[in-house]
């Protein structure tokens, strides 16, 4: 008996590393606590935390400078025509059908254990659509206001620089590729800000309002 469940247990296990390892898509974690870069700090473990402007903390009614629960934290697939696609869905990373943003940053709203310091509670695990493994990819991260639904539609937002890995993780015809993470790309902390209108829009609004001022001499 106990031979039988001993094989049982090893094919179970077989079975879930399996399930693990069969995309074709590439994948990486993103996570900002504890990176190592070569060229930042001596390589010795750092976090990036993502920060609030004075604006975003007005916005946002949060009590710190640090993006907390109520700010969604989400990868950006950059696409071959310039544009950037969310990769992964917001959540905690671990709960499927939660909240947008719930969980993502610290403290755990259901626990206050952990302090609010603009990282992440957790590494979340990207699956980049179109994007093979072993092939390089580009992408950005970027933390917006949760209430205001998305980040091209927020007014209370931040985002880093573009990001580029030379070799994204999972399964190659030649075997499986360990997943990789945001070391040694050069990913530092970011602002979460409200962003001044631009002069386009401003030069739409000016146009507009004289419209309205010729209306009303005529």
């Amino acid at each position: 008996m106990k031979k039988i469940l001993l094989t049982l247990a090893v094919v179970a296990m077989s079975a879930s590393a399996f399930a693990q390892t069969t995309t074709a898509n590439g994948l990486i974690t993103f996570f900002n606590r504890q990176l190592q870069d070569p060229a930042i700090n001596g390589n010795a473990a750092r976090n990036e935390p993502i920060t609030l402007s004075q604006a975003a903390i007005t916005a946002s009614g949060s009590t710190n400078g640090f993006a907390g629960p109520q700010f969604t934290i989400g990868l950006f697939m950059k696409n071959a025509n310039g544009t950037y696609t969310l990769a992964n869905l917001p959540g905690d990373g671990t709960t499927p059908g939660t909240t947008p943003g719930t969980g993502l940053f610290r403290p755990n709203p259901a626990s206050q254990t952990q302090t609010q310091d603009g990282t992440m509670q957790g590494p979340i695990t990207v699956e980049l659509a179109g994007k093979a493994a072993g092939t390089p990819a580009t992408f950005q991260i970027r933390a917006w206001l949760t209430s205001q639904g998305s980040f091209a539609n927020a007014t209370v937002k931040g985002s880093s620089p573009d990001l580029t890995i030379s070799q994204l993780g999972g399964n190659t015809t030649g075997g499986s590729i360990a997943t990789p993470n945001l070391s040694g790309l050069g990913f530092r902390s970011f602002v979460v800000d409200v962003p001044e209108p631009s002069t386009y829009a401003l030069g739409i609004a000016g146009i507009g309002a004289l419209a309205m001022l010729r209306r009303r001499k005529a």
